[in-house]
């Protein structure tokens, strides 16, 4: 089973995502960066969501892309995963949904096959149009997928494809039962960053996930790779 495999597999709520995407001929910019960000909403994230700490950061990851001079050549999108896969739609900055709600399991493969295919796809329209898409994939996750219809073969060949079409591929462990994760996903180890599952910490690392797409894409506009750099490295 290779590529074909994952392009011809059915997934729930694919078209309601698809259908949430920003039209390619409203693109404005030719040289776009795709940011497809995956979070966690597993039971163990509760208290993130209770106090208000995740929506605040993703209010924070909207607002600092809003703002930055790169805003027009990107666009964006949310997944949560937890006994669903919620799939967010690309859209500008500016609409991008920073709600937040956790409940049940861990379905981190199938959130991985499902964006790997939204993403292409996506790119591929944009490429059809004329443009020319830099993606990158953000995945943060605080344990090991536990409920999910995908295998973990599954999703170490889709994020392997991914890497093929130089579309980067990063990972947060957030805490330490999400250690070893990223490895036995096939990630680069450059661009897997580990911190310690607090509010501090999960402040942080989305203020430099949002610093670290802003520099994708400033690499981009300037033709540089994404693949050249390590996503973190800003």
């Amino acid at each position: 089973m290779g590529e074909n495999y994952l392009d011809t597999i059915e997934i729930d709520g694919i078209d309601e995502a698809m259908e949430a995407n920003l039209d390619v001929d409203e693109i404005e910019s030719a040289n776009t960066t795709v940011i497809d960000f995956i979070i966690d909403g597993s039971g163990s994230m509760g208290d993130y969501e209770a106090k208000g700490t995740m929506h605040d950061c993703l209010e924070h990851y909207k607002n600092a892309i809003c703002n930055s001079k790169q805003s027009d050549e990107m666009l964006v999108s949310k997944t949560i995963f937890h006994s669903t896969v919620e799939n967010g739609g690309y859209v500008k900055p500016e609409d991008f949904d920073t709600d937040y709600h956790t409940r049940g399991c861990t379905k981190l493969y199938d959130a991985i096959v499902a964006r790997r295919k939204l993403l292409v796809d996506y790119m591929d329209q944009i490429k059809d149009n004329g443009g020319t898409p830099r993606g990158v994939m953000v995945i943060l996750s605080d344990g090991w997928d536990n409920d999910s219809i995908f295998r973990i073969s599954d999703a170490r060949m889709a994020i392997a494809d991914l890497k093929k079409k130089e579309i980067v591929v990063a990972f947060i462990a957030f805490g330490d039962e999400a250690k070893g994760i990223a490895n036995d996903l096939g990630i680069d180890s450059r661009n897997v960053m580990e911190v310690s599952n607090d509010e501090s910490s999960l402040r942080h690392v989305i203020d430099l996930v949002s610093k670290s797409a802003i520099s994708a894409s400033k690499r981009a506009s300037a033709g540089l790779s994404a693949a050249d750099a390590g996503f973190f490295d800003v």
